[in-house]
């Protein structure tokens, strides 16, 4: 197609504030897709928890309007006074998402194309504006609740209708991918990894000497995440080498008894605790360790591993999903879910080996799949094809 198409992307979860790592993966697709020639719209109700109770006073309310980097962002920001009432949000959603899309159409026209990223709830959203307005829309589907049973058969149920009416269905992980086609009826799932974007691949890569060797993880602490087993792992690994160090960044529940955990090793001064990190700090803590470490459950894709091998770093991870479609033999290694030896072996390994990982190899292999250009090129042709050719 000559002109290219006006995208509208419509995220269940989206930065909050500037470098906010919350959904940043969205948006950083979003500004590829505005570099590569699209006009791109964000419509998002940013609904907040009662349990923000500094936000109840002091954050703010109503519509909210600006121009990020190129991209016209509509946000409704609105308190949910009923948080275990999923019907409640759900309608919330699609009646402030329908206010969201008038005042955004009424300044830029209709769009051409839809693109949800995670349907619960943007999908709703988008089949609303669908049925109002029949323009079609594509999903990119992240969200682990699938692979961990946290979606209930009722709401799958309600969810079929969604995916029936979506024009093309995308999942950024071959295992989630299989694990979709089971559980919607009639429906094929493609698979699309996420976007690492050029503030990662840009980065000079920084190689760490032997004497200063540390591992990063950098995950929300949560029990999805595993870091406990990969604490264990870490301590057996450090009696055999004692010069190497780990670094943990995040924050969340789980943080005091990781701690715990920690001091009980008494691992205090090798294993550090960096807090919830910008995506600045992100950058400045994985280009200054030496390999990254993902010991998670459940991923879907595993997004800050990319942003690892971005920046030339060899990347350790569970197969929980996401990473198996990552990680090759080059740039990394696999492990078993919760397999305390297995991950301490491969640290130990990863250590002896470093020198045969190639760092400039391993960006060059992050920029050639996952790369803005090559994202951006894939979404391309899926949009001509559902504009070309649209379902239902």
């Amino acid at each position: 197609m000559n002109k290219k198409a006006h995208i509208l992307i419509i995220p269940s979860w989206y930065p909050r504030f500037h470098n906010d790592i919350l959904g940043s993966f969205f948006r950083e697709q979003a500004l590829a897709l505005h570099k590569n020639g699209y006009e791109v719209g964000v419509i998002y109700p940013q609904i907040r928890s009662l349990k923000d109770i500094r936000g109840i006073f002091f954050k703010p309310y109503g519509v909210e309007i600006f121009n990020d980097c190129g991209l016209n962002t509509y946000k409704w920001h609105q308190v949910n006074h009923l948080p275990r009432a999923y019907k409640h949000l759900k309608n919330i959603w699609i009646f402030l998402g329908l206010k969201l899309f008038d005042l955004y159409v009424d300044s830029f026209g209709l769009p051409d194309i839809i693109h949800v990223h995670s349907m619960k709830p943007a999908g709703y959203l988008a089949l609303a504006i669908k049925k109002k307005y029949n323009i079609p829309y594509i999903i990119t589907e992240h969200s682990s609740a699938f692979a961990r049973g946290l979606i209930s058969s009722k709401e799958i149920a309600h969810m079929q209708e969604v995916v029936d009416k979506s024009s093309y269905n995308i999942a950024v992980s071959e295992s989630f991918v299989s694990l979709l086609n089971k559980t919607f009826k009639n429906v094929g799932w493609s698979f699309l990894p996420n976007i690492v974007s050029d503030f990662y691949t840009d980065h000079e890569v920084i190689n760490i000497p032997y004497d200063k060797f540390s591992f990063i993880c950098i995950a929300s602490l949560i029990k999805s995440k595993a870091l406990d087993v990969l604490i264990e792992a870490f301590s057996i690994t450090h009696k055999r080498l004692p010069n190497i160090t780990l670094n943990i960044g995040g924050d969340g529940p789980e943080k005091s008894n990781l701690i715990d955990l920690v001091k009980k090793l008494n691992l205090e001064n090798e294993i550090k605790f960096l807090g919830q990190l910008s995506r600045d700090e992100v950058v400045s803590a994985v280009s200054n360790s030496s390999a990254f470490i993902l010991p998670s459950r459940y991923e879907t894709f595993g997004v800050v591993a990319i942003e690892a091998l971005a920046l030339g770093k060899p990347v350790i991870a569970t197969r929980c999903g996401g990473p198996e479609s990552i990680i090759t033999e080059e740039v990394g290694v696999l492990v078993d879910i919760d397999d305390v030896a297995s991950l301490s072996n491969e640290m130990e390994r990863m250590y002896l080996n470093y020198c045969f990982y190639d760092s400039k190899k391993i960006q060059e292999y992050s920029r050639n799949n996952f790369s803005e250009n090559a994202i951006t090129s894939k979404l391309s042709r899926i949009y001509d094809l559902v504009l070309t050719n649209p379902l239902n």
